[in-house]
C-alpha cells in the first residue's frame, strides 16, 4: 500500500482556483471606489477630476483641485448568484445534492482619499481602497461541493500619488501601489472515491474482491473538507494624463500596471473516519506527510491584470455635461491557476484561459442649482471567462449597467454623493467536472447572477 498510494488518491485531490466570485466589474475587479463616479456608471472616470477620488482613476486630475480635500466612500455590493441544475451527475458513491442556494450576499467596500495641492502646478495625494475582491458561499451539500464551497479574496491597496500641471492645457500624474491580497478557498473532498480506488489497487494485489466490495459499500458518502488560505504583498504603479482640449472638452487617459503575487499559505484537509480498519488505513496513508491529501505549505503564482482607460468629458453649458469611457483590462494574464507544495509537487491545476476585456460607459450630469447635481449612466462590461472554463468559483458573465446618482453640497466646504446601480447579467452555462467526474461530480446547468450597488461619499475641503 505504501508504494501505491500516489496512484490511487489522484482523483480526489482538491480542485482550487484562486479567484473569488462575482464582483462589480469583469472578473473580480472592483470599480466601486467612488460614489460620484458610480452615479454615471463609471463614465468619464479619467476625465471628471471633480473630487479626491481622482487619485485612483487618474492621478493627473489632482491638479484640478484647488484646495486640500479628503473623501471617504462606503459602497455596498449585493450579489445574487444561483445555480439551476440541468443534467448534473453525482460523484462516485455520493448523493447528488441541492442547487447551492443563493451563493451571494451583501459585501462592504470602503475607500478613502486625500489630495494636497502645492501651488498652482503640483499636487500630492493618497488613496486607500480595495481594487479586487468579493465572495461566494454555497450551501452545504450542494451538487458542486467537490468543486467549490467558500470562495473569498480581499485586497488592500495603498496608493501615494503626485501630479504636475505642465501648462494650462496638460497635466500628468503617477502613483505607486502597495497591495496586499488575502484568500480563502474551500471545497469538499470525495473520500469514498479515495477508498474505492485504493481498494481496486489492493484487489489487483490479492485482496479478495468480495472483501473489497464490502469495504467500498460500507464507506459510501464519505467526504471531508479541504481549505486553502494564503496571502502576499506586491507592488505596482499607475500613471495618467489630462488634456483640456478646449474650455468645454477634457480628455483623460490612465493606466494601472499588473501586479504579480506569489501567494504563500497552507492547505488543510479535514478527513473523515472510515467505517472499518482497512478504510481507516487508506485514509491515514492518503493524509500522511508528503501524500497527495496531506496538509502543509503551498503557494500560488497569480498576476492580477493591468488596465487602461480613455475618458471624455464635454460640458454643453453650466448645467449639462456628457461623459464617456472606454476601458481595457488585461485578464489574459490568468491562463491557469496552479497550487504547488513547498516540495514542488502540484496539488491541483485549474485551466482558466481568460481573455482581455473591454468596458464601455456613457453618462451625464445635470446641475439643478448650486447645491444639487443629478447623474445617470449606462455601461457594458465584458466577461473574461470563456464558457468552456467557467467554474462555480467564478461563474462570471457579461454585465449591463444602469446607474443613477446625485451630489448635494450644503456648503462650499462639504459635499455628499450618492449612487445606485443595477447590473443585468446573462444566464450562462456551467458544465464542469474539475477534470474527474468520479471525484468531483459533473456540474451541469446554468448560473444566473445579478448585482446591486449602493454607495455614499463624504467630501470635505479644508
Amino acid at each position: 500500500m505504501e508504494n501505491r498510494r500516489a496512484s490511487w488518491v489522484v482523483p480526489a485531490t482538491a480542485s482550487f482556483a484562486l479567484v473569488p466570485a462575482v464582483a462589480g466589474a469583469s472578473g473580480f475587479a472592483l470599480l466601486e471606489q467612488s460614489a460620484s463616479r458610480l452615479g454615471t456608471a463609471f463614465a468619464g472616470t479619467a476625465a471628471a477630476a471633480d473630487d479626491a477620488t481622482t487619485v485612483y482613476f487618474n492621478p493627473a486630475g489632482m491638479t484640478e483641485l484647488r484646495e486640500p480635500e479628503g473623501a471617504v466612500t462606503a459602497s455596498g455590493i449585493g450579489i445574487g448568484s444561483e445555480f439551476r441544475n440541468g443534467s448534473s451527475v453525482p460523484a462516485f458513491a455520493q448523493p447528488l445534492g441541492g442547487n447551492g442556494g443563493d451563493a451571494g450576499d451583501w459585501n462592504f467596500v470602503p475607500a478613502a482619499y486625500f489630495v494636497l495641492p502645492v501651488g498652482d502646478s503640483l499636487a500630492f495625494g493618497l488613496g486607500v481602497n480595495a481594487p479586487f475582491g468579493l465572495k461566494l458561499v454555497y450551501e452545504e451539500g450542494w451538487i458542486g461541493r467537490f468543486q467549490a464551497m467558500h470562495n473569498e479574496i480581499t485586497t488592500l491597496n495603498l496608493n501615494p500619488s503626485v501630479a504636475w500641471r505642465i501648462n494650462e492645457r496638460i497635466s500628468i500624474g503617477a502613483g505607486i501601489d502597495y497591495q496586499r491580497l488575502d484568500a480563502e478557498l474551500t471545497n469538499d473532498v470525495n473520500y469514498s472515491a479515495v477508498i474505492a480506488q485504493a481498494v481496486q489497487q489492493l484487489i489487483l494485489g490479492g485482496l479478495p474482491p468480495s472483501t473489497g466490495a464490502a469495504v467500498i459499500a460500507a464507506n459510501a458518502a464519505k467526504s471531508g473538507r479541504a481549505r486553502v488560505r494564503g496571502d502576499d504583498d506586491a507592488w505596482g504603479f499607475n500613471v495618467g494624463a489630462l488634456f483640456d482640449l478646449s474650455d468645454s472638452t477634457r480628455l483623460g487617459v490612465s493606466y494601472r500596471s499588473s501586479i504579480d503575487y506569489e501567494v504563500q499559505g497552507t492547505i488543510d484537509f479535514d478527513a473523515p473516519s472510515g467505517n472499518d480498519g482497512l478504510s481507516n488505513s487508506i485514509i491515514a496513508i492518503a493524509s500522511a506527510p508528503g501524500a497527495p491529501l496531506s496538509s502543509g505549505p503551498v503557494k500560488v503564482d497569480l498576476e492580477l491584470p493591468d488596465s487602461a482607460t480613455l475618458s471624455l468629458q464635454h460640458r454643453f453649458d453650466n448645467k449639462f455635461a456628457l461623459l464617456a469611457d472606454v476601458a481595457w483590462t488585461g485578464w489574459s494574464s490568468v491562463q491557469e491557476l496552479r497550487i504547488v507544495r513547498d516540495t514542488g509537487a502540484t496539488v491541483s491545476v485549474t485551466p482558466e484561459q481568460w481573455r482581455d476585456t473591454w468596458r464601455y460607459a456613457l453618462g451625464g450630469t445635470y446641475a439643478m442649482n448650486d447645491r444639487v447635481t443629478l447623474r445617470a449612466g449606462v455601461a457594458f462590461d465584458e466577461t473574461p471567462v470563456p464558457d468552456e472554463t467557467r467554474t462555480p468559483r467564478l461563474p462570471d458573465t457579461d454585465r449591463t449597467w444602469v446607474a443613477i446618482g446625485a451630489r448635494w453640497q450644503p456648503s462650499p466646504a462639504l459635499s455628499m454623493d450618492f449612487g445606485y446601480a443595477h447590473l443585468f447579467s446573462d444566464t450562462v452555462p456551467l458544465n464542469q467536472d474539475a477534470g474527474n467526474a468520479a471525484a468531483s461530480a459533473l456540474l451541469n446547468g446554468e448560473q444566473h447572477s445579478d448585482v446591486d450597488i449602493v454607495s455614499a461619499q463624504l467630501v470635505y475641503r479644508f
